[in-house]
């Protein structure tokens, strides 16, 4: 493995384990470089570009799933490319940002995110969420 490759790894899982599972968003300007774009937006955003546009995401996920956590399976990295396939679970005690009240249950679902480094930060973001067993679980869609 280059040493590129180690770098990007770990820039991705100071993201997941700093950021999203300790909470640590100061870490954010650290990890995303300031023209950040997440081409995927799980929630409506105010936030377009830089570091804020997951500050203001994972505080929504934060206040809906107080309790939610990012495992990550697979950190795979080539050039200048980072991709994670994760396991998000946690627990709805807060609305959700689309208007849903808190369920109060607990839901379990996959995210496949691939993100471009430049500079030796974060600067794009495309992902994968699976929305739909989410909010199956959450009692919100049924099939």
């Amino acid at each position: 493995m280059t040493t590129l490759a180690k770098e990007n790894k770990a820039l991705l899982r100071r993201l997941i384990d700093d950021a999203f599972n300790n909470r640590e968003l100061s870490i954010l300007p650290d990890v995303l470089h300031p023209d950040f774009v997440n081409h995927q937006e799980v929630f409506p955003l105010e936030a377009k570009r830089g570091p804020a546009v997951f500050e203001e995401l994972y505080s929504k996920f934060f206040e809906a799933f107080p309790d939610i956590r990012a495992n990550y399976h697979n950190i795979i990295a080539e050039g200048d490319l980072v991709m994670a396939r994760d396991t998000i679970s946690g627990t709805n005690e807060g609305a959700l940002p689309i208007g849903a009240p808190a369920t109060g249950k607990r839901v379990k679902f996959q995210v496949f995110h691939l993100y471009r480094v430049q500079d030796g930060k974060l600067i794009e973001r495309w992902g994968l969420t699976d929305d739909m067993a989410m909010l199956k679980q959450l009692g919100l869609l049924e099939v």
